[in-house]
């Protein structure tokens, strides 16, 4: 569209970082994570476990909205601060951030068209490409271990990144060779999977299905206003994943801080709805669409290729 989708003067306050607002959302997450991790150490039985664990997965995904954000350079005032959050969440998750950050910058930049990194929901009709889409869906979190700490910076680091990130994993290894030393030696390691690992396995199938929501009924290479899909929902949904179901609204305006997406899509709507964008209310009426549709069908080869490492 030749005009702005928002007035200038209407945009400007919605860029705007608040730190009070992050500060408090990074302890609703981290209060649930741990929270319910205490709660685990002293329940006795599955039936009091499992809200529990619930309670802790939901913390997990709430933080990894947040780390989005770091991606972005949205979370605090400083890059600094991004990247102290976004290292903390990754040596927490097992994933390195510089890799993350990259695939993520590089998806925006190519969303949706044969360079976008992030087109594993898309592709030749395949029992591979379908066994790949919902195996991510479900397992995205532990897959990504492998695929973002060594398959994807081989593919897409140049040397001078590459050497870098190998000092990262070497620091990785070292940290989790002492900690699970530790924890063996102490007889915490069963409690350490309640606390810490079955929490992540848990909310990797809300990340994927809010992956592949995030992208339903779009138009593979098609115009900014149909490749990615807003998802209205609940104040608490909104609230606990950072407004990121405002996703057509993120792609469009990415350096809004999520919370600001709720205020931002309010003046987006009427011409995001006058042009047919993908704009929806039902947030799990997306999801399982999303799920029962399975990955994008193209007819095109959408292997990623070219992508290199530019940024420090």
């Amino acid at each position: 569209m030749s005009t702005p989708l928002i007035d200038p003067a209407a945009l400007r306050p919605l860029l705007q970082v608040r730190p009070a607002r992050v500060w408090t959302m990074i302890g609703v997450h981290a209060g649930c994570w741990l929270g319910a991790g205490l709660g685990l150490a002293v329940a006795d039985g599955w039936l009091l476990k499992i809200p529990l664990l619930v309670i802790a997965a939901s913390g997990v995904m709430g933080l990894i909205q947040l780390d989005h954000e770091a991606w972005h350079g949205n979370l605090f005032r400083s890059r600094r601060g991004d990247r102290v959050f976004g290292e903390c969440m990754s040596l927490l998750v097992g994933i390195a951030f510089a890799p993350l950050r990259h695939d993520h910058l590089a998806h925006h930049r190519y969303n949706r068209t044969a360079r976008d990194p992030d087109a594993y929901n898309a592709g030749r009709r395949s029992f591979g490409l379908s066994l790949l889409f919902y195996a991510v869906v479900l397992l995205g979190l532990p897959l990504s271990v492998i695929y973002f700490n060594i398959l994807y910076p081989l593919q897409h680091f140049d040397n001078t990144a590459l050497r870098r990130h190998a000092r990262v994993l070497a620091g990785y290894a070292f940290f989790y060779t002492l900690l699970f030393t530790a924890l063996v030696r102490g007889g915490g390691m069963g409690l350490a999977c309640e606390v810490w690992l079955l929490p992540i396995l848990l909310a990797s199938p809300l990340n994927g299905l809010k992956s592949i929501a995030d992208h339903h009924h779009n138009i593979w290479n098609g115009d900014r206003l149909h490749t990615a899909t807003t998802a209205r929902s609940t104040g608490l949904v909104t609230f606990l994943w950072n407004g990121l179901n405002y996703h057509l609204d993120h792609h469009l305006y990415p350096r809004v801080p999520g919370y600001n997406l709720p205020a931002l899509h309010r003046y987006l709507r009427p011409a995001l709805l006058a042009q047919g964008s993908p704009v929806y209310d039902s947030y799990l009426a997306v999801m399982f669409g999303a799920l029962r549709a399975g990955p994008v069908i193209v007819d095109e080869d959408v292997s990623i290729v070219g992508l290199r490492r530019k940024d420090p």
